[in-house]
């Protein structure tokens, strides 16, 4: 099949045979290319018994995009569910809400607010940290463990100073945080009653900018304070014990004349001998050891240098074994087989004689659907290095479209 074959209309272009038949790059038409339909087709189950059926491949996409996005939500609910849980974990037992509701309520007493108990602070993790490092000294080396002590506790001093700052922070953003909810609040106030249009000598529009510029200085300021949140120290480092200083002896290569001094690429000719004796003795060894009688009969086995088919003890020989495993390699690599081919001298007598009744290399082409290279190949031999071969065989096909032309009338009259 040639290029431009893929460029018509009714190229089967993203499907598993537009792959067979020679689409391969990612240069296809298709929505997806039929490489990629290939690969997924060798590899997706679902895919390929959607394929089978018929069902079209944008069809096929539209649904794997459903699903992802359906995967996708179904995360997002997830996710917010274990954050809600872990924001209010009562809100985990609702069964004993509902016992909760089920009670009646005193008459006589009248409910009364209770404020939310203040939010547990968490640990600091650096203390973690600190007390497996403080566990894990008697591991290390008893030269080591002073110094390894002495550094935990300094840095048990930093992460204290550091608490105790990220402490008052957090006060300070705490108060800048009130800050701007109350100038929210304000704001929203004074927008609404910007709305009513009661001004009386600018009073609202005062009072709206006024809250404006509030409700902006306390933004920046809580936005400046999130900047000075204080760092944590930095950890200090295991203590490791020093190594022993590497002892490095000079490689001794092997002298002259010697398969190892072969092996680095030497041309001498007492190395290269020596390298042909090498191979000798190893062929000698192969061959009295022999090849183990379970490997006769399969491709591994003419590998292991059984490629006699007279010789091989197997039903079926190794070589055949290989040649069959081959194919089978490249029919489930896309590869079709090859055509079949008949000897070309007659059909090169014969467009000979096409040439002599008057016909051209290029009108013979067009005429048998043959590319014009083909045919001059097939008169003059090959080029480059093996210039001047003529080829003995060629496809059964064009050699049948070939044949089956014969001179034109005209030609037959300038014959005559």
């Amino acid at each position: 099949m040639s290029t431009l074959d893929l460029l018509t209309d009714t190229f089967p272009h993203g499907t598993p045979d537009g792959y067979r038949l020679g689409c391969r790059t990612a240069a296809c038409p298709a929505v997806l290319p039929c490489r990629a339909v290939h690969t997924r087709y060798c590899g997706d189950f679902t895919f390929a018994k959607l394929i089978d059926a018929g069902v079209p491949l944008t069809e096929i996409l539209e649904r794997d995009a459903a699903a992802k996005e359906g995967i996708r939500q179904r995360d997002k609910i997830a996710a917010r569910e274990e954050r809600r849980a872990a924001a209010h974990p009562k809100a985990a037992r609702p069964r004993a809400r509902a016992v909760a509701k089920t009670t009646p309520p005193r008459a006589t007493t009248a409910p009364q607010r209770q404020t939310p108990p203040a939010r547990p602070q968490r640990p600091h993790p650096g203390y973690k940290w600190l007390t497996q490092a403080t566990e894990a000294i008697p591991q290390l080396p008893a030269d080591l463990q002073t110094r390894r002590r002495e550094d935990l506790a300094q840095y048990r001093r930093e992460l204290d100073q550091h608490v105790g700052e990220l402490e008052q922070w957090r006060q300070k953003r705490a108060v800048a945080r009130a800050q701007l909810t109350a100038a929210a609040a304000a704001l929203k106030t004074a927008t609404i009653a910007s709305g009513t249009g009661l001004s009386v000598n600018g009073a609202i529009e005062n009072a709206l900018s006024a809250a404006t510029n509030q409700h902006q200085a306390a933004a920046a300021a809580l936005a400046s304070i999130d900047q000075e949140r204080p760092g944590a120290p930095a950890k200090p480092r295991s203590p490791r014990p020093r190594r022993a200083p590497r002892v490095t002896q000079p490689r001794q290569l092997q002298p002259h004349g010697t398969n190892a001094c072969r092996a680095r690429g030497c041309d001498r000719p007492e190395c290269v001998e020596a390298g042909r004796e090498y191979h000798r003795r190893w062929m000698q060894q192969r061959r009295a050891e022999g090849i183990p009688l379970e490997h006769h009969g399969t491709a591994y086995g003419y590998q292991l240098g059984c490629k006699d088919r007279e010789t091989c003890p197997a039903e079926i020989s190794c070589a055949d074994a290989s040649l069959a495993e081959e194919r089978r390699r490249r029919r489930e690599a896309g590869i079709t087989e090859q055509a079949a081919r008949v000897p070309a001298e007659p059909v090169r007598e014969h467009v000979r004689q096409l040439m002599a009744g008057g016909m051209t290399v290029l009108g013979i082409a067009e005429k048998a659907d043959v590319s014009k290279t083909g045919v001059k190949i097939l008169l003059y031999g090959r080029s480059g290095a093996r210039k001047g071969e003529l080829p003995r065989e060629i496809e059964e096909s064009k050699a049948q479209r070939i044949l089956a032309l014969q001179p034109t009338g005209m030609t037959l009259a300038i014959s005559a």
